[in-house]
């Protein structure tokens, strides 16, 4: 059985409050670098933000986001991603949930128009997000 991907109120709060962690997370981890380069600053900005999905994501499948609003990412047959998986989706956040550039929109639209209810990094994995309870084991 496929699995359809969760379009809910849950996954937009979990997309804030992913993204105002990450943010912080991010700009917290640059200003303890103490860098005067604009360009380390900013790359490491970057990086931190993509590593926060990443990191949470591979070990949990699971960000702090989609925890709390009882959320978890699943390959589309119900199992558990793998690293290739998650790396798909970190990347594609790049242009379609980065916060500086167009928000979540490009998300959202995939998100709201796609039968399985997948952003485009998850039609690219193969996965969905989706309730933790219709996740089976």
């Amino acid at each position: 059985m496929d699995l359809i991907g969760d379009a809910s109120k849950a996954r937009i709060f979990a997309f804030i409050i992913d993204n105002l962690l990450a943010c912080l997370i991010s700009i917290l981890t640059a200003g303890l670098i103490h860098t005067e380069n604009p360009i380390l600053g900013a790359t490491v900005v970057c990086t931190t933000y993509l590593a926060y999905f990443f990191v949470f994501e591979m070990l949990w499948s699971r960000t702090p986001g989609k925890f709390m609003q009882g959320l978890v990412v699943r390959n589309i047959d119900g199992t558990r991603c793998r690293l290739r998986s998650h790396l798909i989706r970190t990347l594609t956040r790049i242009l379609e949930a980065n916060p500086i550039l167009l928000g979540g929109i490009p998300a959202g639209i995939a998100i709201f128009s796609s039968a399985r209810k997948q952003r485009i990094g998850d039609v690219l994995a193969g996965t969905v997000v989706v309730m933790r309870k219709d996740a089976g084991p």
